[in-house]
């Protein structure tokens, strides 16, 4: 038995090195070597078909399995002969290919079941066509992703924030092309770890183009809350020549950010473009420009009509670059001329900053009741909250906090914006006893510690003790006209000059 396995696995190693070295050795004879004897054959035997012995088959345990090799080899009365003549001897290639072939491919299906079998059972969503099909490999990554990205999302709902940013992680490196996975770590780095998340949402931004202004708006949200100004106005910049009919909030942010550098360089660039989404925006960057040498003057171009078409910002930016020079009955007066060029929002918002800073206060209140008498949404507490944080009235805020508590709007994605702006709000206007209970009230609807409240709190009670305000807005979900008021607010330290900004 043993001698019999043993033969066995000797003939299985010959057959393995016969299928090569026989064919290359039959090949060469067929090229070249016609007047010689088969190098297969019994070099004393006559040559001829059924009476020449096979050579090769002569070590072999069972020389019959040498058919395997070359299927001239045939049984006859007279033992194993050549099948035949010397000169018709042939190598079998496409047999060797076949049979190497076959074990490979064997080897292979092997291989990729057992590899299927083990991600199944760790619970990677696959099937068996993309672990044995080359053209869909590409999905095994995809499918790792898809597990540790569900993961994360688990991980997060639970609480547990580092295991989720770990699987979000995971997700990613497996997969660059998840976007979902690569925005949630972008965002969720922004607070700890600000470089980390900007290279995220640079990567993101460049490689995702379809998603290409979803990023930027994010990315922006991000820098704006943490102050990161010049970043803003490369992005900004970039926004802006890249799409003309979503460029006016862009605008407004490539103005506000080089408000707070003080830097014009960013505006200077934008007016020597001579692409038409750049022309559409001359005559603003010209006056803005104006109004930063000479901040006392009312350029004419705040007065006068500009060339059409006029993007909705450029009326927005002439009623309030009015109103912050004083010039309230102008400023009233164009925008009563600006009906259905402005949304309601933006038009409400400027007629109380006009009434705030002509010192208008009974046109004020009674515009600020009718608001308060609306039915609640985001959209009101949002107007009348940035409002007081660029005018501040103690009355009108305790006016508008007890409107916000009769509303009793629940604690949701929808209105989290409403909760944290009035936070803001009674913060900002030193109402202290009020600021600790919508704290406190905040933290039992969430049942969490929320430490950014602490933040919050030490900032508008001690503003001397507490850090920057750009330290405690990433951690708030604010809508951005209120992190727009809040950054005019309160300034924090002096910016300091320009090493030209970030590349996005």
């Amino acid at each position: 038995m043993v001698a019999c396995v043993t033969g066995w696995i000797a003939d299985f190693f010959r057959f393995a090195w016969g299928l090569i070295y026989w064919n290359a050795r039959k090949t060469w004879f067929r090229l070249g070597s016609r007047g010689m004897r088969a190098p297969c054959q019994h070099p004393s035997d006559s040559g001829r078909a059924m009476e020449t012995h096979c050579e090769a088959c002569v070590h072999w345990h069972r020389p019959a399995r040498f058919s395997r090799v070359c299927p001239l080899l045939v049984a006859t009365p007279n033992g194993l002969r050549c099948s035949a003549h010397s000169v018709d001897v042939r190598p079998f290639w496409g047999r060797a290919l076949g049979y190497y072939g076959g074990s490979a491919l064997g080897v292979y299906l092997a291989v990729a079941l057992g590899v299927f079998v083990f991600l199944r059972a760790v619970g990677y969503p696959i099937s068996i066509v993309h672990v044995t099909w080359p053209g869909l490999w590409y999905r095994v990554p995809q499918a790792r992703s898809a597990f540790f990205f569900e993961k994360g999302n688990r991980a997060m709902q639970a609480g547990r924030i580092r295991e989720a940013l770990l699987n979000f992680d995971n997700a990613y490196r497996f997969d660059p092309s998840n976007y979902a996975a690569g925005l949630v770590l972008a965002r969720n780095y922004q607070t700890a770890q600000p470089a980390i998340s900007d290279a995220l949402y640079a990567r993101l931004y460049h490689e995702h183009a379809p998603q290409r202004a979803a990023t930027a708006q994010d990315w922006f949200r991000g820098l704006l809350a943490r102050g990161a100004f010049e970043p803003i106005a490369d992005l900004a910049t970039r926004q802006i020549l890249a799409d003309t009919a979503a460029s006016n909030p862009w605008m407004r942010a490539l103005i506000f950010s080089t408000r707070q550098t003080r830097d014009t360089k960013p505006l200077q660039t934008m007016l020597e473009q001579t692409t038409p989404a750049a022309r559409l925006w001359h005559p603003l960057l010209r006056a803005e420009l104006q109004l930063r040498v000479q901040p006392a003057v009312v350029p004419a171009a705040l007065l006068n009509p500009w060339p059409d078409p006029v993007p909705a910002y450029a009326h927005y930016f002439q009623v309030e670059a009015l109103v912050a020079r004083g010039k309230t009955f102008e400023a009233l007066d164009l925008l009563g001329r600006l009906v259905g060029k402005l949304d309601d929002e933006s038009a409400l918002a400027l007629r109380l900053d006009a009434f705030a800073q002509a010192g208008m206060t009974a046109r004020l209140a009674e515009q600020f009741d009718a608001l308060l008498r609306r039915p609640p949404s985001l959209a009101l507490f949002k107007i009348l909250s940035v409002h007081l944080i660029r005018y501040p009235d103690r009355d009108l805020t305790t006016r508008l906090a007890e409107r916000f508590d009769r509303a009793a709007l629940p604690l949701d994605t929808e209105n989290a914006g409403a909760y944290f702006s009035l936070l803001c709000v009674v913060g900002a206007n030193g109402d202290r006893a009020r600021l600790a209970a919508l704290a406190a009230r905040l933290k039992t609807i969430t049942s969490t510690p929320f430490l950014a409240l602490n933040s919050v709190e030490a900032f508008f009670n001690h503003r001397e003790d507490a850090r920057r305000i750009a330290s405690i807005l990433p951690a708030l979900p604010l809508p951005a006209e209120m992190t727009y008021a809040l950054l005019e607010r309160f300034p924090g330290p002096p910016p300091v000059a320009s090493r030209g900004g970030s590349n996005p």
